[in-house]
């Protein structure tokens, strides 16, 4: 098993032949974790509202549109992208179509690997636990912010490393990402507050999201997107 990080999407070299964990900590994939461990039955991502909106009209028309710009709710749409508005007497059983500025277009770098996951600090134990079962190679992809750096995605690749690369090959950057965790584990909340990332949804009035979405294994959910929709694995 070998493992690498990408630490933008830019950096991933799309390939058939390798598991991709797509990571989005502020806030995509902490909120798609939350969805499903409350009830959601399926999540549609979307790479823009157009789109959302036209898969709602035209093929889910009793989904939930989800998503945010600059952080904040979409006008029009039911859901944001905080993962404390997927609650389960919102989301239990329903269909969630999603856009959001990092997360989904990750997704869509990674459509055509041999199998698709998100994970989360919320999630890395069992998304983790699936990896292992599954001993194939793994990239794990940060989503970043608009294309750039953003240090929480990489320090939670970093701890998923950690949890699964003990009999693995790692490369540079996934035995980096690990070190950088290791670092800062102490200190992850200080840390990802001090972030650029972490400053401005404290600005907008996230601050608990923050704190939220750098909880460890709270949910045992595994997402996985295959065919162009994301459900439980």
């Amino acid at each position: 098993m070998q493992i690498d990080v990408c630490f933008t999407p830019d950096d991933y070299l799309a390939s058939s032949a390798s598991v991709v964990v797509v990571i989005d900590v502020l806030r995509a994939t902490t909120s798609i974790a939350t969805a499903f461990a409350n009830g959601c039955r399926k999540l549609v991502p979307a790479a823009t509202v157009a789109e959302a909106v036209a898969l709602k009209q035209d093929r889910f028309p009793d989904a939930l549109l989800a998503g945010e710009r600059k952080g904040l709710i979409i006008p029009g749409f039911q859901l944001g992208n905080s993962p404390f508005e997927y609650v389960r007497n919102i989301v239990d059983g329903k269909t969630i179509i999603m856009t959001t500025t990092n997360g989904t277009r990750a997704l869509n770098f990674a459509r055509n690997a041999a199998a698709v996951f998100t994970a989360g600090f919320v999630n890395a134990t069992a998304v983790c636990e699936c990896l292992a079962n599954m001993g194939r190679d793994v990239v794990f992809l940060c989503a970043g912010t608009e294309g750039r750096f953003s240090i929480e995605d990489v320090l939670c690749a970093g701890l998923l490393v950690r949890c699964c690369g003990l009999s693995a090959t790692l490369s540079d950057k996934a035995l980096a990402a690990r070190a950088m965790y290791e670092g800062v584990r102490s200190e992850l909340l200080e840390t990802v507050m001090a972030s650029s990332h972490g400053r401005y949804l404290r600005e907008i009035g996230f601050a608990d999201d923050v704190a939220f979405c750098l909880r460890h294994d709270i949910f045992a959910v595994v997402p996985q997107y295959c065919d162009g929709i994301i459900t439980i694995a």
